[in-house]
């Protein structure tokens, strides 16, 4: 006779990558906003004027992997995250903040994130960005990128975490135009058939999602065609950890030398962008 068993069963899935997704509101993202056209675009009288906006004065794009350059508009331009102005202490403040809460969340209590640097990236139809990743001054560092406006074309495209976070290329065509594609693992359908995990994400793009990652972590753009305009702020920060720096036990005033020596570093840890900074666009 054949006899039962209560068998509990769980999955212990190991985890290969820490990626952080916050929702900000509405006001905030509006407030970015009205500071990148207000304050930021004006300081270039040429911008608007020239495709790909490379030589603007206060351009992000040398050194950068992004192809931004097919409209007049296309631009990446300097965020100035380190003034001491109103906008910039709101936006720095409100990275830090999030990066404090990516670390929390995965055990690193004792370190401190620094927002050392931030650029704006206006992408029209036709732009993209190849397989790149950032660089920061620290031995670990994060990167993120702040969705701020995403055209039609691209909202109305189905959301891949709707069919678990993976779409083919040849699914749909056209299907992750315009999205922002992680891959941190070399998969292809022969190794899922043998039931490696996937290591690859597509991302679409939503006004007001902030996502943080390791500063390693390979991502490129997809290219969208249609009106309007993708904007997105990238940036990176140094991980200030206790092997560095004791900043629990410090002064304020030493704790201001240690995260002015890091931002002031030629050396930079990990980027495929290329230059000094490893930026890219997002």
């Amino acid at each position: 006779m054949e006899k039962n068993y209560d068998v509990k069963t769980h999955m212990l899935s190991q985890p290969a990558l820490h990626m952080f997704h916050v929702e900000l509101p509405t006001d905030f993202v509006d407030s970015i906003n009205k500071y990148i056209d207000d304050k930021l675009i004006p300081l270039d009288e040429n911008y608007g004027k020239v495709k790909g906006n490379a030589e603007l004065q206060h351009s992000y794009s040398k050194g950068l992997v992004g192809q931004i350059r097919q409209d007049e508009r296309s631009a990446q331009l300097d965020c100035k995250v380190l003034e001491e102005t109103d906008d910039a202490r709101l936006l720095k403040s409100t990275l830090d903040a999030t990066s404090q809460e990516y670390l929390r969340q995965i055990g690193h209590v004792d370190s401190v994130p620094d927002v050392f640097e931030a650029w704006t990236v206006h992408s029209f139809s036709g732009d993209y960005n190849p397989l790149h990743d950032h660089g920061v001054l620290t031995p670990g560092g994060l990167s993120m990128i702040l969705y701020l406006q995403v055209p039609e074309c691209i909202s109305s495209l189905p959301d891949p975490d709707d069919k678990g976070g993976q779409i083919w290329f040849n699914d749909h065509s056209g299907h992750v135009d315009g999205f922002t594609y992680f891959i941190w693992a070399q998969r292809n359908q022969d190794m899922l058939r043998k039931l490696y995990p996937v290591g690859e994400k597509y991302f679409k793009p939503k006004v007001g999602s902030l996502l943080i990652f390791p500063n390693w972590l390979k991502h490129a753009v997809m290219p969208f065609y249609g009106e309007g305009e993708r904007r997105t702020l990238a940036a990176n920060a140094n991980i200030i950890s206790p092997e560095l720096f004791d900043w629990k036990n410090a002064t304020d005033e030493d704790r201001t030398k240690i995260l002015n020596t890091f931002r002031g570093s030629r050396v930079r840890n990990g980027g495929g962008g290329g230059g000094l900074g490893a930026k890219t666009k997002d």
